[in-house]
């Protein structure tokens, strides 16, 4: 079974960004546009993993981590924010929103293909 990794991020570029690099893991990438189209997914679906954007149009990325944590199947799933914004609170508000890591864009392909990898045991 492949793994799943949820993406959310408002700016379809990054989204085709992020499937671009992960493709050579071989793992099925399901996009969302916002926290409630995730919620949704997230709902519906058993991910791996999920990248989630701070700046989303509907709510921000951290309410999205917390709702996302709140969903039983969800708890133990790695989460990881990025953002474009400079913003020093971030990083620590995204640990204690429940994500373990956390990402500024731009980033490069092999600093989120890490990432990814270091978090889904067997790649």
């Amino acid at each position: 079974m492949n793994e799943k990794i949820l993406v959310v991020d408002d700016d379809s570029a990054i989204r085709r960004v992020v499937v671009f690099t992960l493709q050579p893991l071989d793992m099925d990438i399901i996009g969302a546009r916002d926290g409630r189209e995730a919620l949704a997914l997230a709902e519906q679906e058993a991910f791996s993993l999920a990248i989630v954007d701070i700046n989303l149009p509907d709510m921000d990325g951290f309410e999205v981590v917390r709702q996302l944590k709140s969903l039983a199947h969800m708890q133990q799933v790695p989460i990881i924010m990025f953002t474009a914004r400079n913003d020093r609170d971030d990083e620590m508000m995204a640990i204690q929103a429940g994500a373990v890591n956390f990402l500024y864009k731009p980033f490069s392909t092999q600093e989120l293909r890490g990432l990814v990898k270091s978090y889904l045991v067997g790649m």
